[in-house]
């Protein structure tokens, strides 16, 4: 996600960043192009002209398609943040409590954050379908690392270990079986969200909507000079391209935010939530005792 300044009107009225989805600004020309064939055929070639008042009409139309796409997209958008803040607190609640009640070493307890952090990092990774997991490595061992990878979801496989934890501080007796409890509640919680996620992710919009709102689109804009040509002449083209744009841009904008969870300048910033949840668990100290288990780890 794009961050700006939103108080600033005039800059954000004039800055470029976030002005273009990818392609946007190519299929803007392309209608200007095809709007200057139109205006440069009809000087030479009768055409058939159409009503202004039928794409007033058709405009309404696409008005309430485009609107049918937009809000459906940002509802996707909105309930994937929804669930990455629940999965942000349940992360810190989970650690709190086991910090605060569980009687263990403190370097358990750090392991324990270890592997809270490791599942918000792979469920981002997993969203996002990617291998490479370098954050879960510098974090694990490698004996840990290689068997996380060879799980077939790696999300579960943290979530296992983090109940596994609690598990065994509750049979020791360093954990009351009310606070297991409730950890376990709050890595319930940490599951159910990722779930959510996954039926975001697995569930696009019917693909008859996007059909019909790409082909409608496509279909006013490559007729809309055949209106504007008697009226305007010559400015037919940029008239098009300034119809096209906030068109095509909201269009974009629905196939954004159709999966929240990627990399296009409009989706959620994942990894700036992951980075602040590791940030929240492992402090410096923390941190710096992890990585020297690891390297001892690494010697033996």
């Amino acid at each position: 996600m794009i961050p700006y300044p939103r108080s600033d009107w005039l800059h954000m009225l004039v800055s470029p960043r976030g002005s273009f989805s990818p392609g946007v600004m190519r299929r803007v020309l392309a209608f200007g192009a095809i709007a200057a064939a139109q205006w440069l055929a009809n000087r030479y070639i009768p055409r058939v002209g159409l009503s202004i008042g039928l794409y007033e009409v058709a405009g309404a139309v696409i008005a309430l398609i485009l609107a049918f796409r937009t809000n459906t997209a940002y509802n996707r958008f909105w309930e994937g943040r929804t669930l990455w803040g629940s999965i942000v607190n349940a992360s810190r609640n989970i650690t709190r409590i086991v910090k605060a009640h569980a009687a263990v070493d403190p370097a358990a307890v750090r392991e324990f954050a270890v592997w809270v952090v490791v599942f918000v990092h792979a469920s981002r990774r997993s969203l996002r379908g990617q291998s490479e997991r370098p954050e879960i490595e510098r974090l694990l061992s490698a004996e840990q690392a290689e068997a996380m990878a060879a799980h077939a979801h790696p999300p579960l496989h943290a979530a296992q270990q983090i109940s596994e934890r609690i598990a065994a501080f509750a049979r020791a007796g360093s954990l009351e079986r009310n606070m297991a409890v409730c950890a376990e509640e709050e890595l319930n919680t940490l599951v159910n969200c990722l779930g959510g996620c996954e039926r975001i992710l697995k569930t696009p919009t019917p693909l008859g909507y996007v059909l019909l709102l790409q082909r409608g689109v496509v279909l006013y804009l490559a007729t809309l000079p055949l209106a504007l040509i008697d009226a305007i002449g010559a400015m037919t083209p940029i008239v098009t391209m300034m119809v096209a744009y906030p068109v095509l841009m909201i269009e974009a904008l629905g196939g954004e935010l159709d999966d929240p969870f990627g990399h296009e300048p409009n989706d959620l910033p994942l990894t700036r939530i992951c980075d602040t949840i590791e940030r929240n668990l492992l402090d410096s100290s923390s941190l710096a005792l992890v990585m020297a288990s690891k390297a001892e780890s690494y010697v033996h």
